[in-house]
C-alpha cells in the first residue's frame, strides 16, 4: 500500500514538473534568438585577412590568394594583385602596334586638318577568376538587417488612455519552419527552413543550421550569392568559425557549376578566410579601382 502511494506521489511529482518545464523553442524564436546573437558581434576595425578563391574547370584546379581588410563603415580593401600572380605576373600574348590616322573637315574652305596615333594590342580578360574578391568574413546575408523580423510599434501618446491591449506589427521577411536537429562538425544544431514572403531575390536565404546551446549561426543556404551573374543564380552553402569568440564565415562553396560567357564553366568554386586579425601597424591597402572586375556582396550586411 505504502509503495502504491509513493509511486503515486512521484507521478504527480513528474506531471507538475513536466507541466511546468519550459516548452522547446519555435523555429521563429530560434530565428530571433540567432539574429540577436549575430548582431551582437563586435568585429575589429579595421579587420584583416587572407581571400582564397579555389575554382576547378574540368580537371583543372587553380587557387589564388589576396590579402584583404575590412572597415566598420563597409568599406573593404584587398591587395590588387593576387600572390600568385605577383610570383609569376601574367602577360598578354599577342602583336602590340600603334595606329595612327588624319582626321580633316572643310578643306576647301580652310578647314584644319590633323593627326591622331592610338596603342592597339590584344587585350584578355583579368586573370581573377571570379574578379577580385571585395568581400568581407563578417558579411551576414541581411540577418542584421532591421528588416530580417524586426517587431516593431508606432508612438502613440497614451498618457490620457486606458491601455485595452498591445498591437505589435512584425515585418517578417521569412516564414520559418523548424526542420529537426543535425550534427554538423561537431555542433549540435537546429535546422531551420526559410521562405521568403517577398522578393526572393533580395531575401535569398534558405536554410539556417542554429547551435542549440549558443544560437550562433553554424551554416546557412543561399539562394543565389554576390552580385554577378553567375554567382547569383546558383545555390550557395556558407559555413561558419569562431576566432577568438568572434564569429566570421569560414568558407563559401557554390552547389552548382558557374557557367560563365564565352563557352568558360567553372564544376566547382569555393571561397574561404583565413589569418583573420586585427589591423598591425603596416601601411594600409588602397582602395580598388573602380573599373577593376570585383567579386561583391550587396551593400546591405
Amino acid at each position: 500500500m505504502r509503495s502504491l502511494a509513493a509511486t503515486a506521489v512521484a507521478l504527480m511529482l513528474f506531471l507538475g514538473m513536466a507541466r511546468n518545464a519550459p516548452a522547446d523553442p519555435s523555429a521563429y524564436q530560434i530565428f530571433e534568438r540567432a539574429r540577436r546573437v549575430l548582431q551582437a558581434q563586435s568585429y575589429p576595425d579595421p579587420l584583416c585577412y587572407r581571400t582564397t578563391v579555389h575554382v576547378s574547370e574540368g580537371t583543372k584546379d587553380e587557387q589564388e590568394h589576396f590579402n584583404a581588410e575590412a572597415f566598420s563603415g563597409g568599406d573593404v580593401r584587398v591587395e590588387g594583385i593576387s600572390d600568385e600572380e605577383q610570383a609569376a605576373p601574367h602577360e598578354s600574348s599577342g602583336v602590340n602596334f600603334r595606329l595612327s590616322f588624319s582626321i580633316a573637315w572643310n578643306t576647301g574652305a580652310g578647314g584644319q586638318t590633323g593627326t591622331a596615333s592610338e596603342d592597339a594590342h590584344r587585350k584578355e580578360a583579368s586573370p581573377d577568376y571570379l574578379g577580385l574578391p571585395l568581400i568581407s568574413p563578417s558579411y551576414s546575408f541581411g540577418l542584421t538587417s532591421e528588416a530580417a523580423e524586426n517587431p516593431k510599434q508606432d508612438p502613440v501618446d497614451t498618457a490620457h488612455l486606458h491601455t485595452i491591449a498591445t498591437v505589435t506589427a512584425v515585418n517578417q521577411v521569412y516564414n520559418v519552419s523548424l526542420r529537426g536537429t543535425k550534427t554538423i562538425g561537431g555542433l549540435y544544431t537546429y535546422h531551420l527552413q526559410l521562405q521568403p514572403t517577398s522578393n526572393p531575390n533580395r531575401h535569398r536565404l534558405r536554410d539556417l543550421w542554429v547551435d542549440v546551446y549558443t544560437y550562433q549561426v553554424v551554416q546557412l543556404k543561399t539562394q543565389g550569392n554576390f552580385t554577378d551573374s553567375p554567382m547569383s543564380n546558383v545555390p550557395w552553402l556558407v559555413t561558419f568559425q569562431s576566432v577568438d569568440g568572434i564569429s566570421y564565415i569560414k568558407d563559401e562553396t557554390a552547389l552548382q557549376p558557374l557557367i560563365f560567357p564565352h563557352d568558360m564553366t567553372f564544376t566547382a568554386a569555393r571561397i574561404s578566410f583565413d589569418d583573420i586579425h586585427l589591423a598591425d601597424n603596416s601601411s594600409i591597402l588602397l582602395p580598388t579601382m573602380d573599373g577593376q572586375a570585383a567579386l561583391r556582396e550587396p551593400m546591405r550586411n
